[in-house]
Formats: structure tokens, sequence, C-alpha cells
């Protein structure tokens, strides 16, 4: 044996091990001889088998962040900018011009009521207990008018603000703690299992 050909031996196996840090192949090799200590995975860990996706538990409803209240700006198709409210919460006052709604977390708002805001009451079940998502019972919304909304009642609204003045398009009163925002935008979320 030359003294050349351990060397060609080394360049080879170095040239090898830096072919296969570069493509990724050499970290799976490191990890996969690294810790051997580490605890197998559990069943609830281990990987699916094809064709198969897992999927993590949902958290139960009470767990769950719920939304409160929210004032965000949007572009019109048009180019102007709109500033859109949301609201949930409990009706402090009413009247037929306006309505004032207080959320859990103190926030407060008033919004004028008119003609063109929409009034919709999710009735209770027929057992006098509101439909709840869970409940599988699923009753059609009626339309309402600000006269059936009273204090302490829970609702969703939705509105515009221009300025510092809030406008009501949209109060939706029952099944307070329901998914979604019942308004009646039509992207078909929240009514879904």
């Amino acid at each position: 044996m030359s003294v050349r050909e351990p060397l060609k031996f080394r360049k080879t196996v170095i040239a090898g091990a830096v072919a296969l840090a570069l493509t990724g192949t050499g970290v799976a090799f490191a990890w996969a001889a690294g810790d051997s200590a580490s605890p197998s995975p559990s069943p609830s860990q281990s990987q699916a088998a094809p064709g198969q996706e897992t999927r993590k538990a949902k958290p139960d409803r009470a767990q769950r962040p719920q939304h409160l209240h929210s004032e965000i700006v949007v572009q019109n198709a048009d180019g102007t900018f709109a500033t859109e409210l949301r609201q949930r919460g409990t009706v402090d006052a009413v009247s037929a011009t306006s309505v004032t709604v207080k959320s859990e977390d103190g926030y407060s708002q008033t919004y004028t009521v008119n003609a063109n805001t929409k009034v919709t009451q999710v009735p209770p079940a027929g057992n006098g207990t509101p439909a709840t998502p869970g409940s599988g019972k699923r009753l059609k919304p009626v339309a309402g008018t600000i006269g059936d909304i009273a204090a302490g009642d829970i609702v969703r609204i939705s509105g515009v603000k221009k300025e510092d003045q809030a406008t009501a398009e949209r109060i939706v009163e029952g099944a307070g703690d329901g998914r979604g925002f019942g308004l009646g935008r039509g992207h078909g979320k929240g009514h879904r299992k």
C-alpha cells in the first residue's frame, strides 16, 4: 500500500461528508445517530398513514377566544375608504333611533338606528332554550324591528363609522354565544360543524 492511497481514501470520505451535508442528507443521518436516548413518539404524535392528514383537536368552545368588538378600515371598489364596526355584547339602552351595546370587557358603543338598519332575531328552541350550534337545532332567524330589542338582550351588531358617528347596519338578537356574527354576509362561515 502506497502513502497516497490513504490520502485518496480520506479525501473521498471528506468529499462524501461535504456532499451529504450540502444536500441535507447528512443532517438527517446525524440527527438519526444523535440522541438515541430520546423517547419514542406517542401514538398521537406518530405520523399518519399515507393519504391521511393528522389534525389537532380543536379546543372546547369555552376555551376559544371570543370576538367582542373591532374596528377595521376597508377600501371600497370605487377607491373610497370606510370604517366598519363589529361588536358583541349586552344592550345597555335602546330607543327608536339608537342602541347602546356594552361588551364584556367594558367597551361601550352607541349606534344610530335608521330605516336601513336590519334587525334579525334568532328564536329560542321549542323547549324554551336558545338554539346553540352544539344542540343540532337549526332555527330560522326571523326579521324584527328595533322595538323587539330590549335592555339586557345579547346582540351582535355591525355598522359603519363616519367621523365620530356610528350607524348600525345589522343587529342580530338571540343565540348570543353562537358561532360567527350571524350577519348574513354570505361567507358561509360559522354555520357548519
